[in-house]
């Protein structure tokens, strides 16, 4: 494999229209990266997409969910996958149009919650900064 390739992916903070909840979903066991882990939804970049493109895509993919025209960039992160594929992901809040969750087959369940509850959840390791800088108050 080549090293210098790498997969870019993007991922969403999605907050519910109040804007005090956001959702995470569980991943399916049968997940390359992070099986069974409850995360944020997002996915790969297609060739040729820009970033709001992509979130728009992979929301509206995995949970059936519109999002507003507006992002704000939380953090960049970056992991090797089981399969050796070194991945290079972008996180950002976005805002939900509706909160009618429908879930792809890649994921086994979805939850709107709170900050404080996360850590009730087996969860992906460094989504609390996400979270924590999606509601600061600025």
């Amino acid at each position: 494999m080549d090293d210098k390739k790498h997969i870019v992916a993007i991922t969403a903070v999605i907050k519910n229209k109040k804007q005090d909840q956001f959702l995470i979903v569980k991943r399916s066991k049968k997940e390359i990266a992070y099986p069974s882990k409850w995360a944020f939804p997002g996915g790969k970049v297609e060739k040729g997409e820009d970033v709001l493109t992509t979130l728009k895509r992979e929301v509206l993919e995995e949970v059936g969910l519109n999002i507003e025209d507006h992002h704000e960039y939380l953090k960049d992160y970056t992991f090797i996958r089981p399969d050796g594929h070194n991945v290079v992901g972008f996180a950002f809040t976005v805002q939900a149009k509706e909160e009618n969750v429908t879930l792809s087959e890649d994921f086994e369940d979805f939850a709107w919650i709170v900050s404080s509850e996360l850590s009730k959840y087996d969860h992906i390791k460094g989504m609390e900064v996400e979270v924590e800088k999606a509601f600061r108050n600025p």
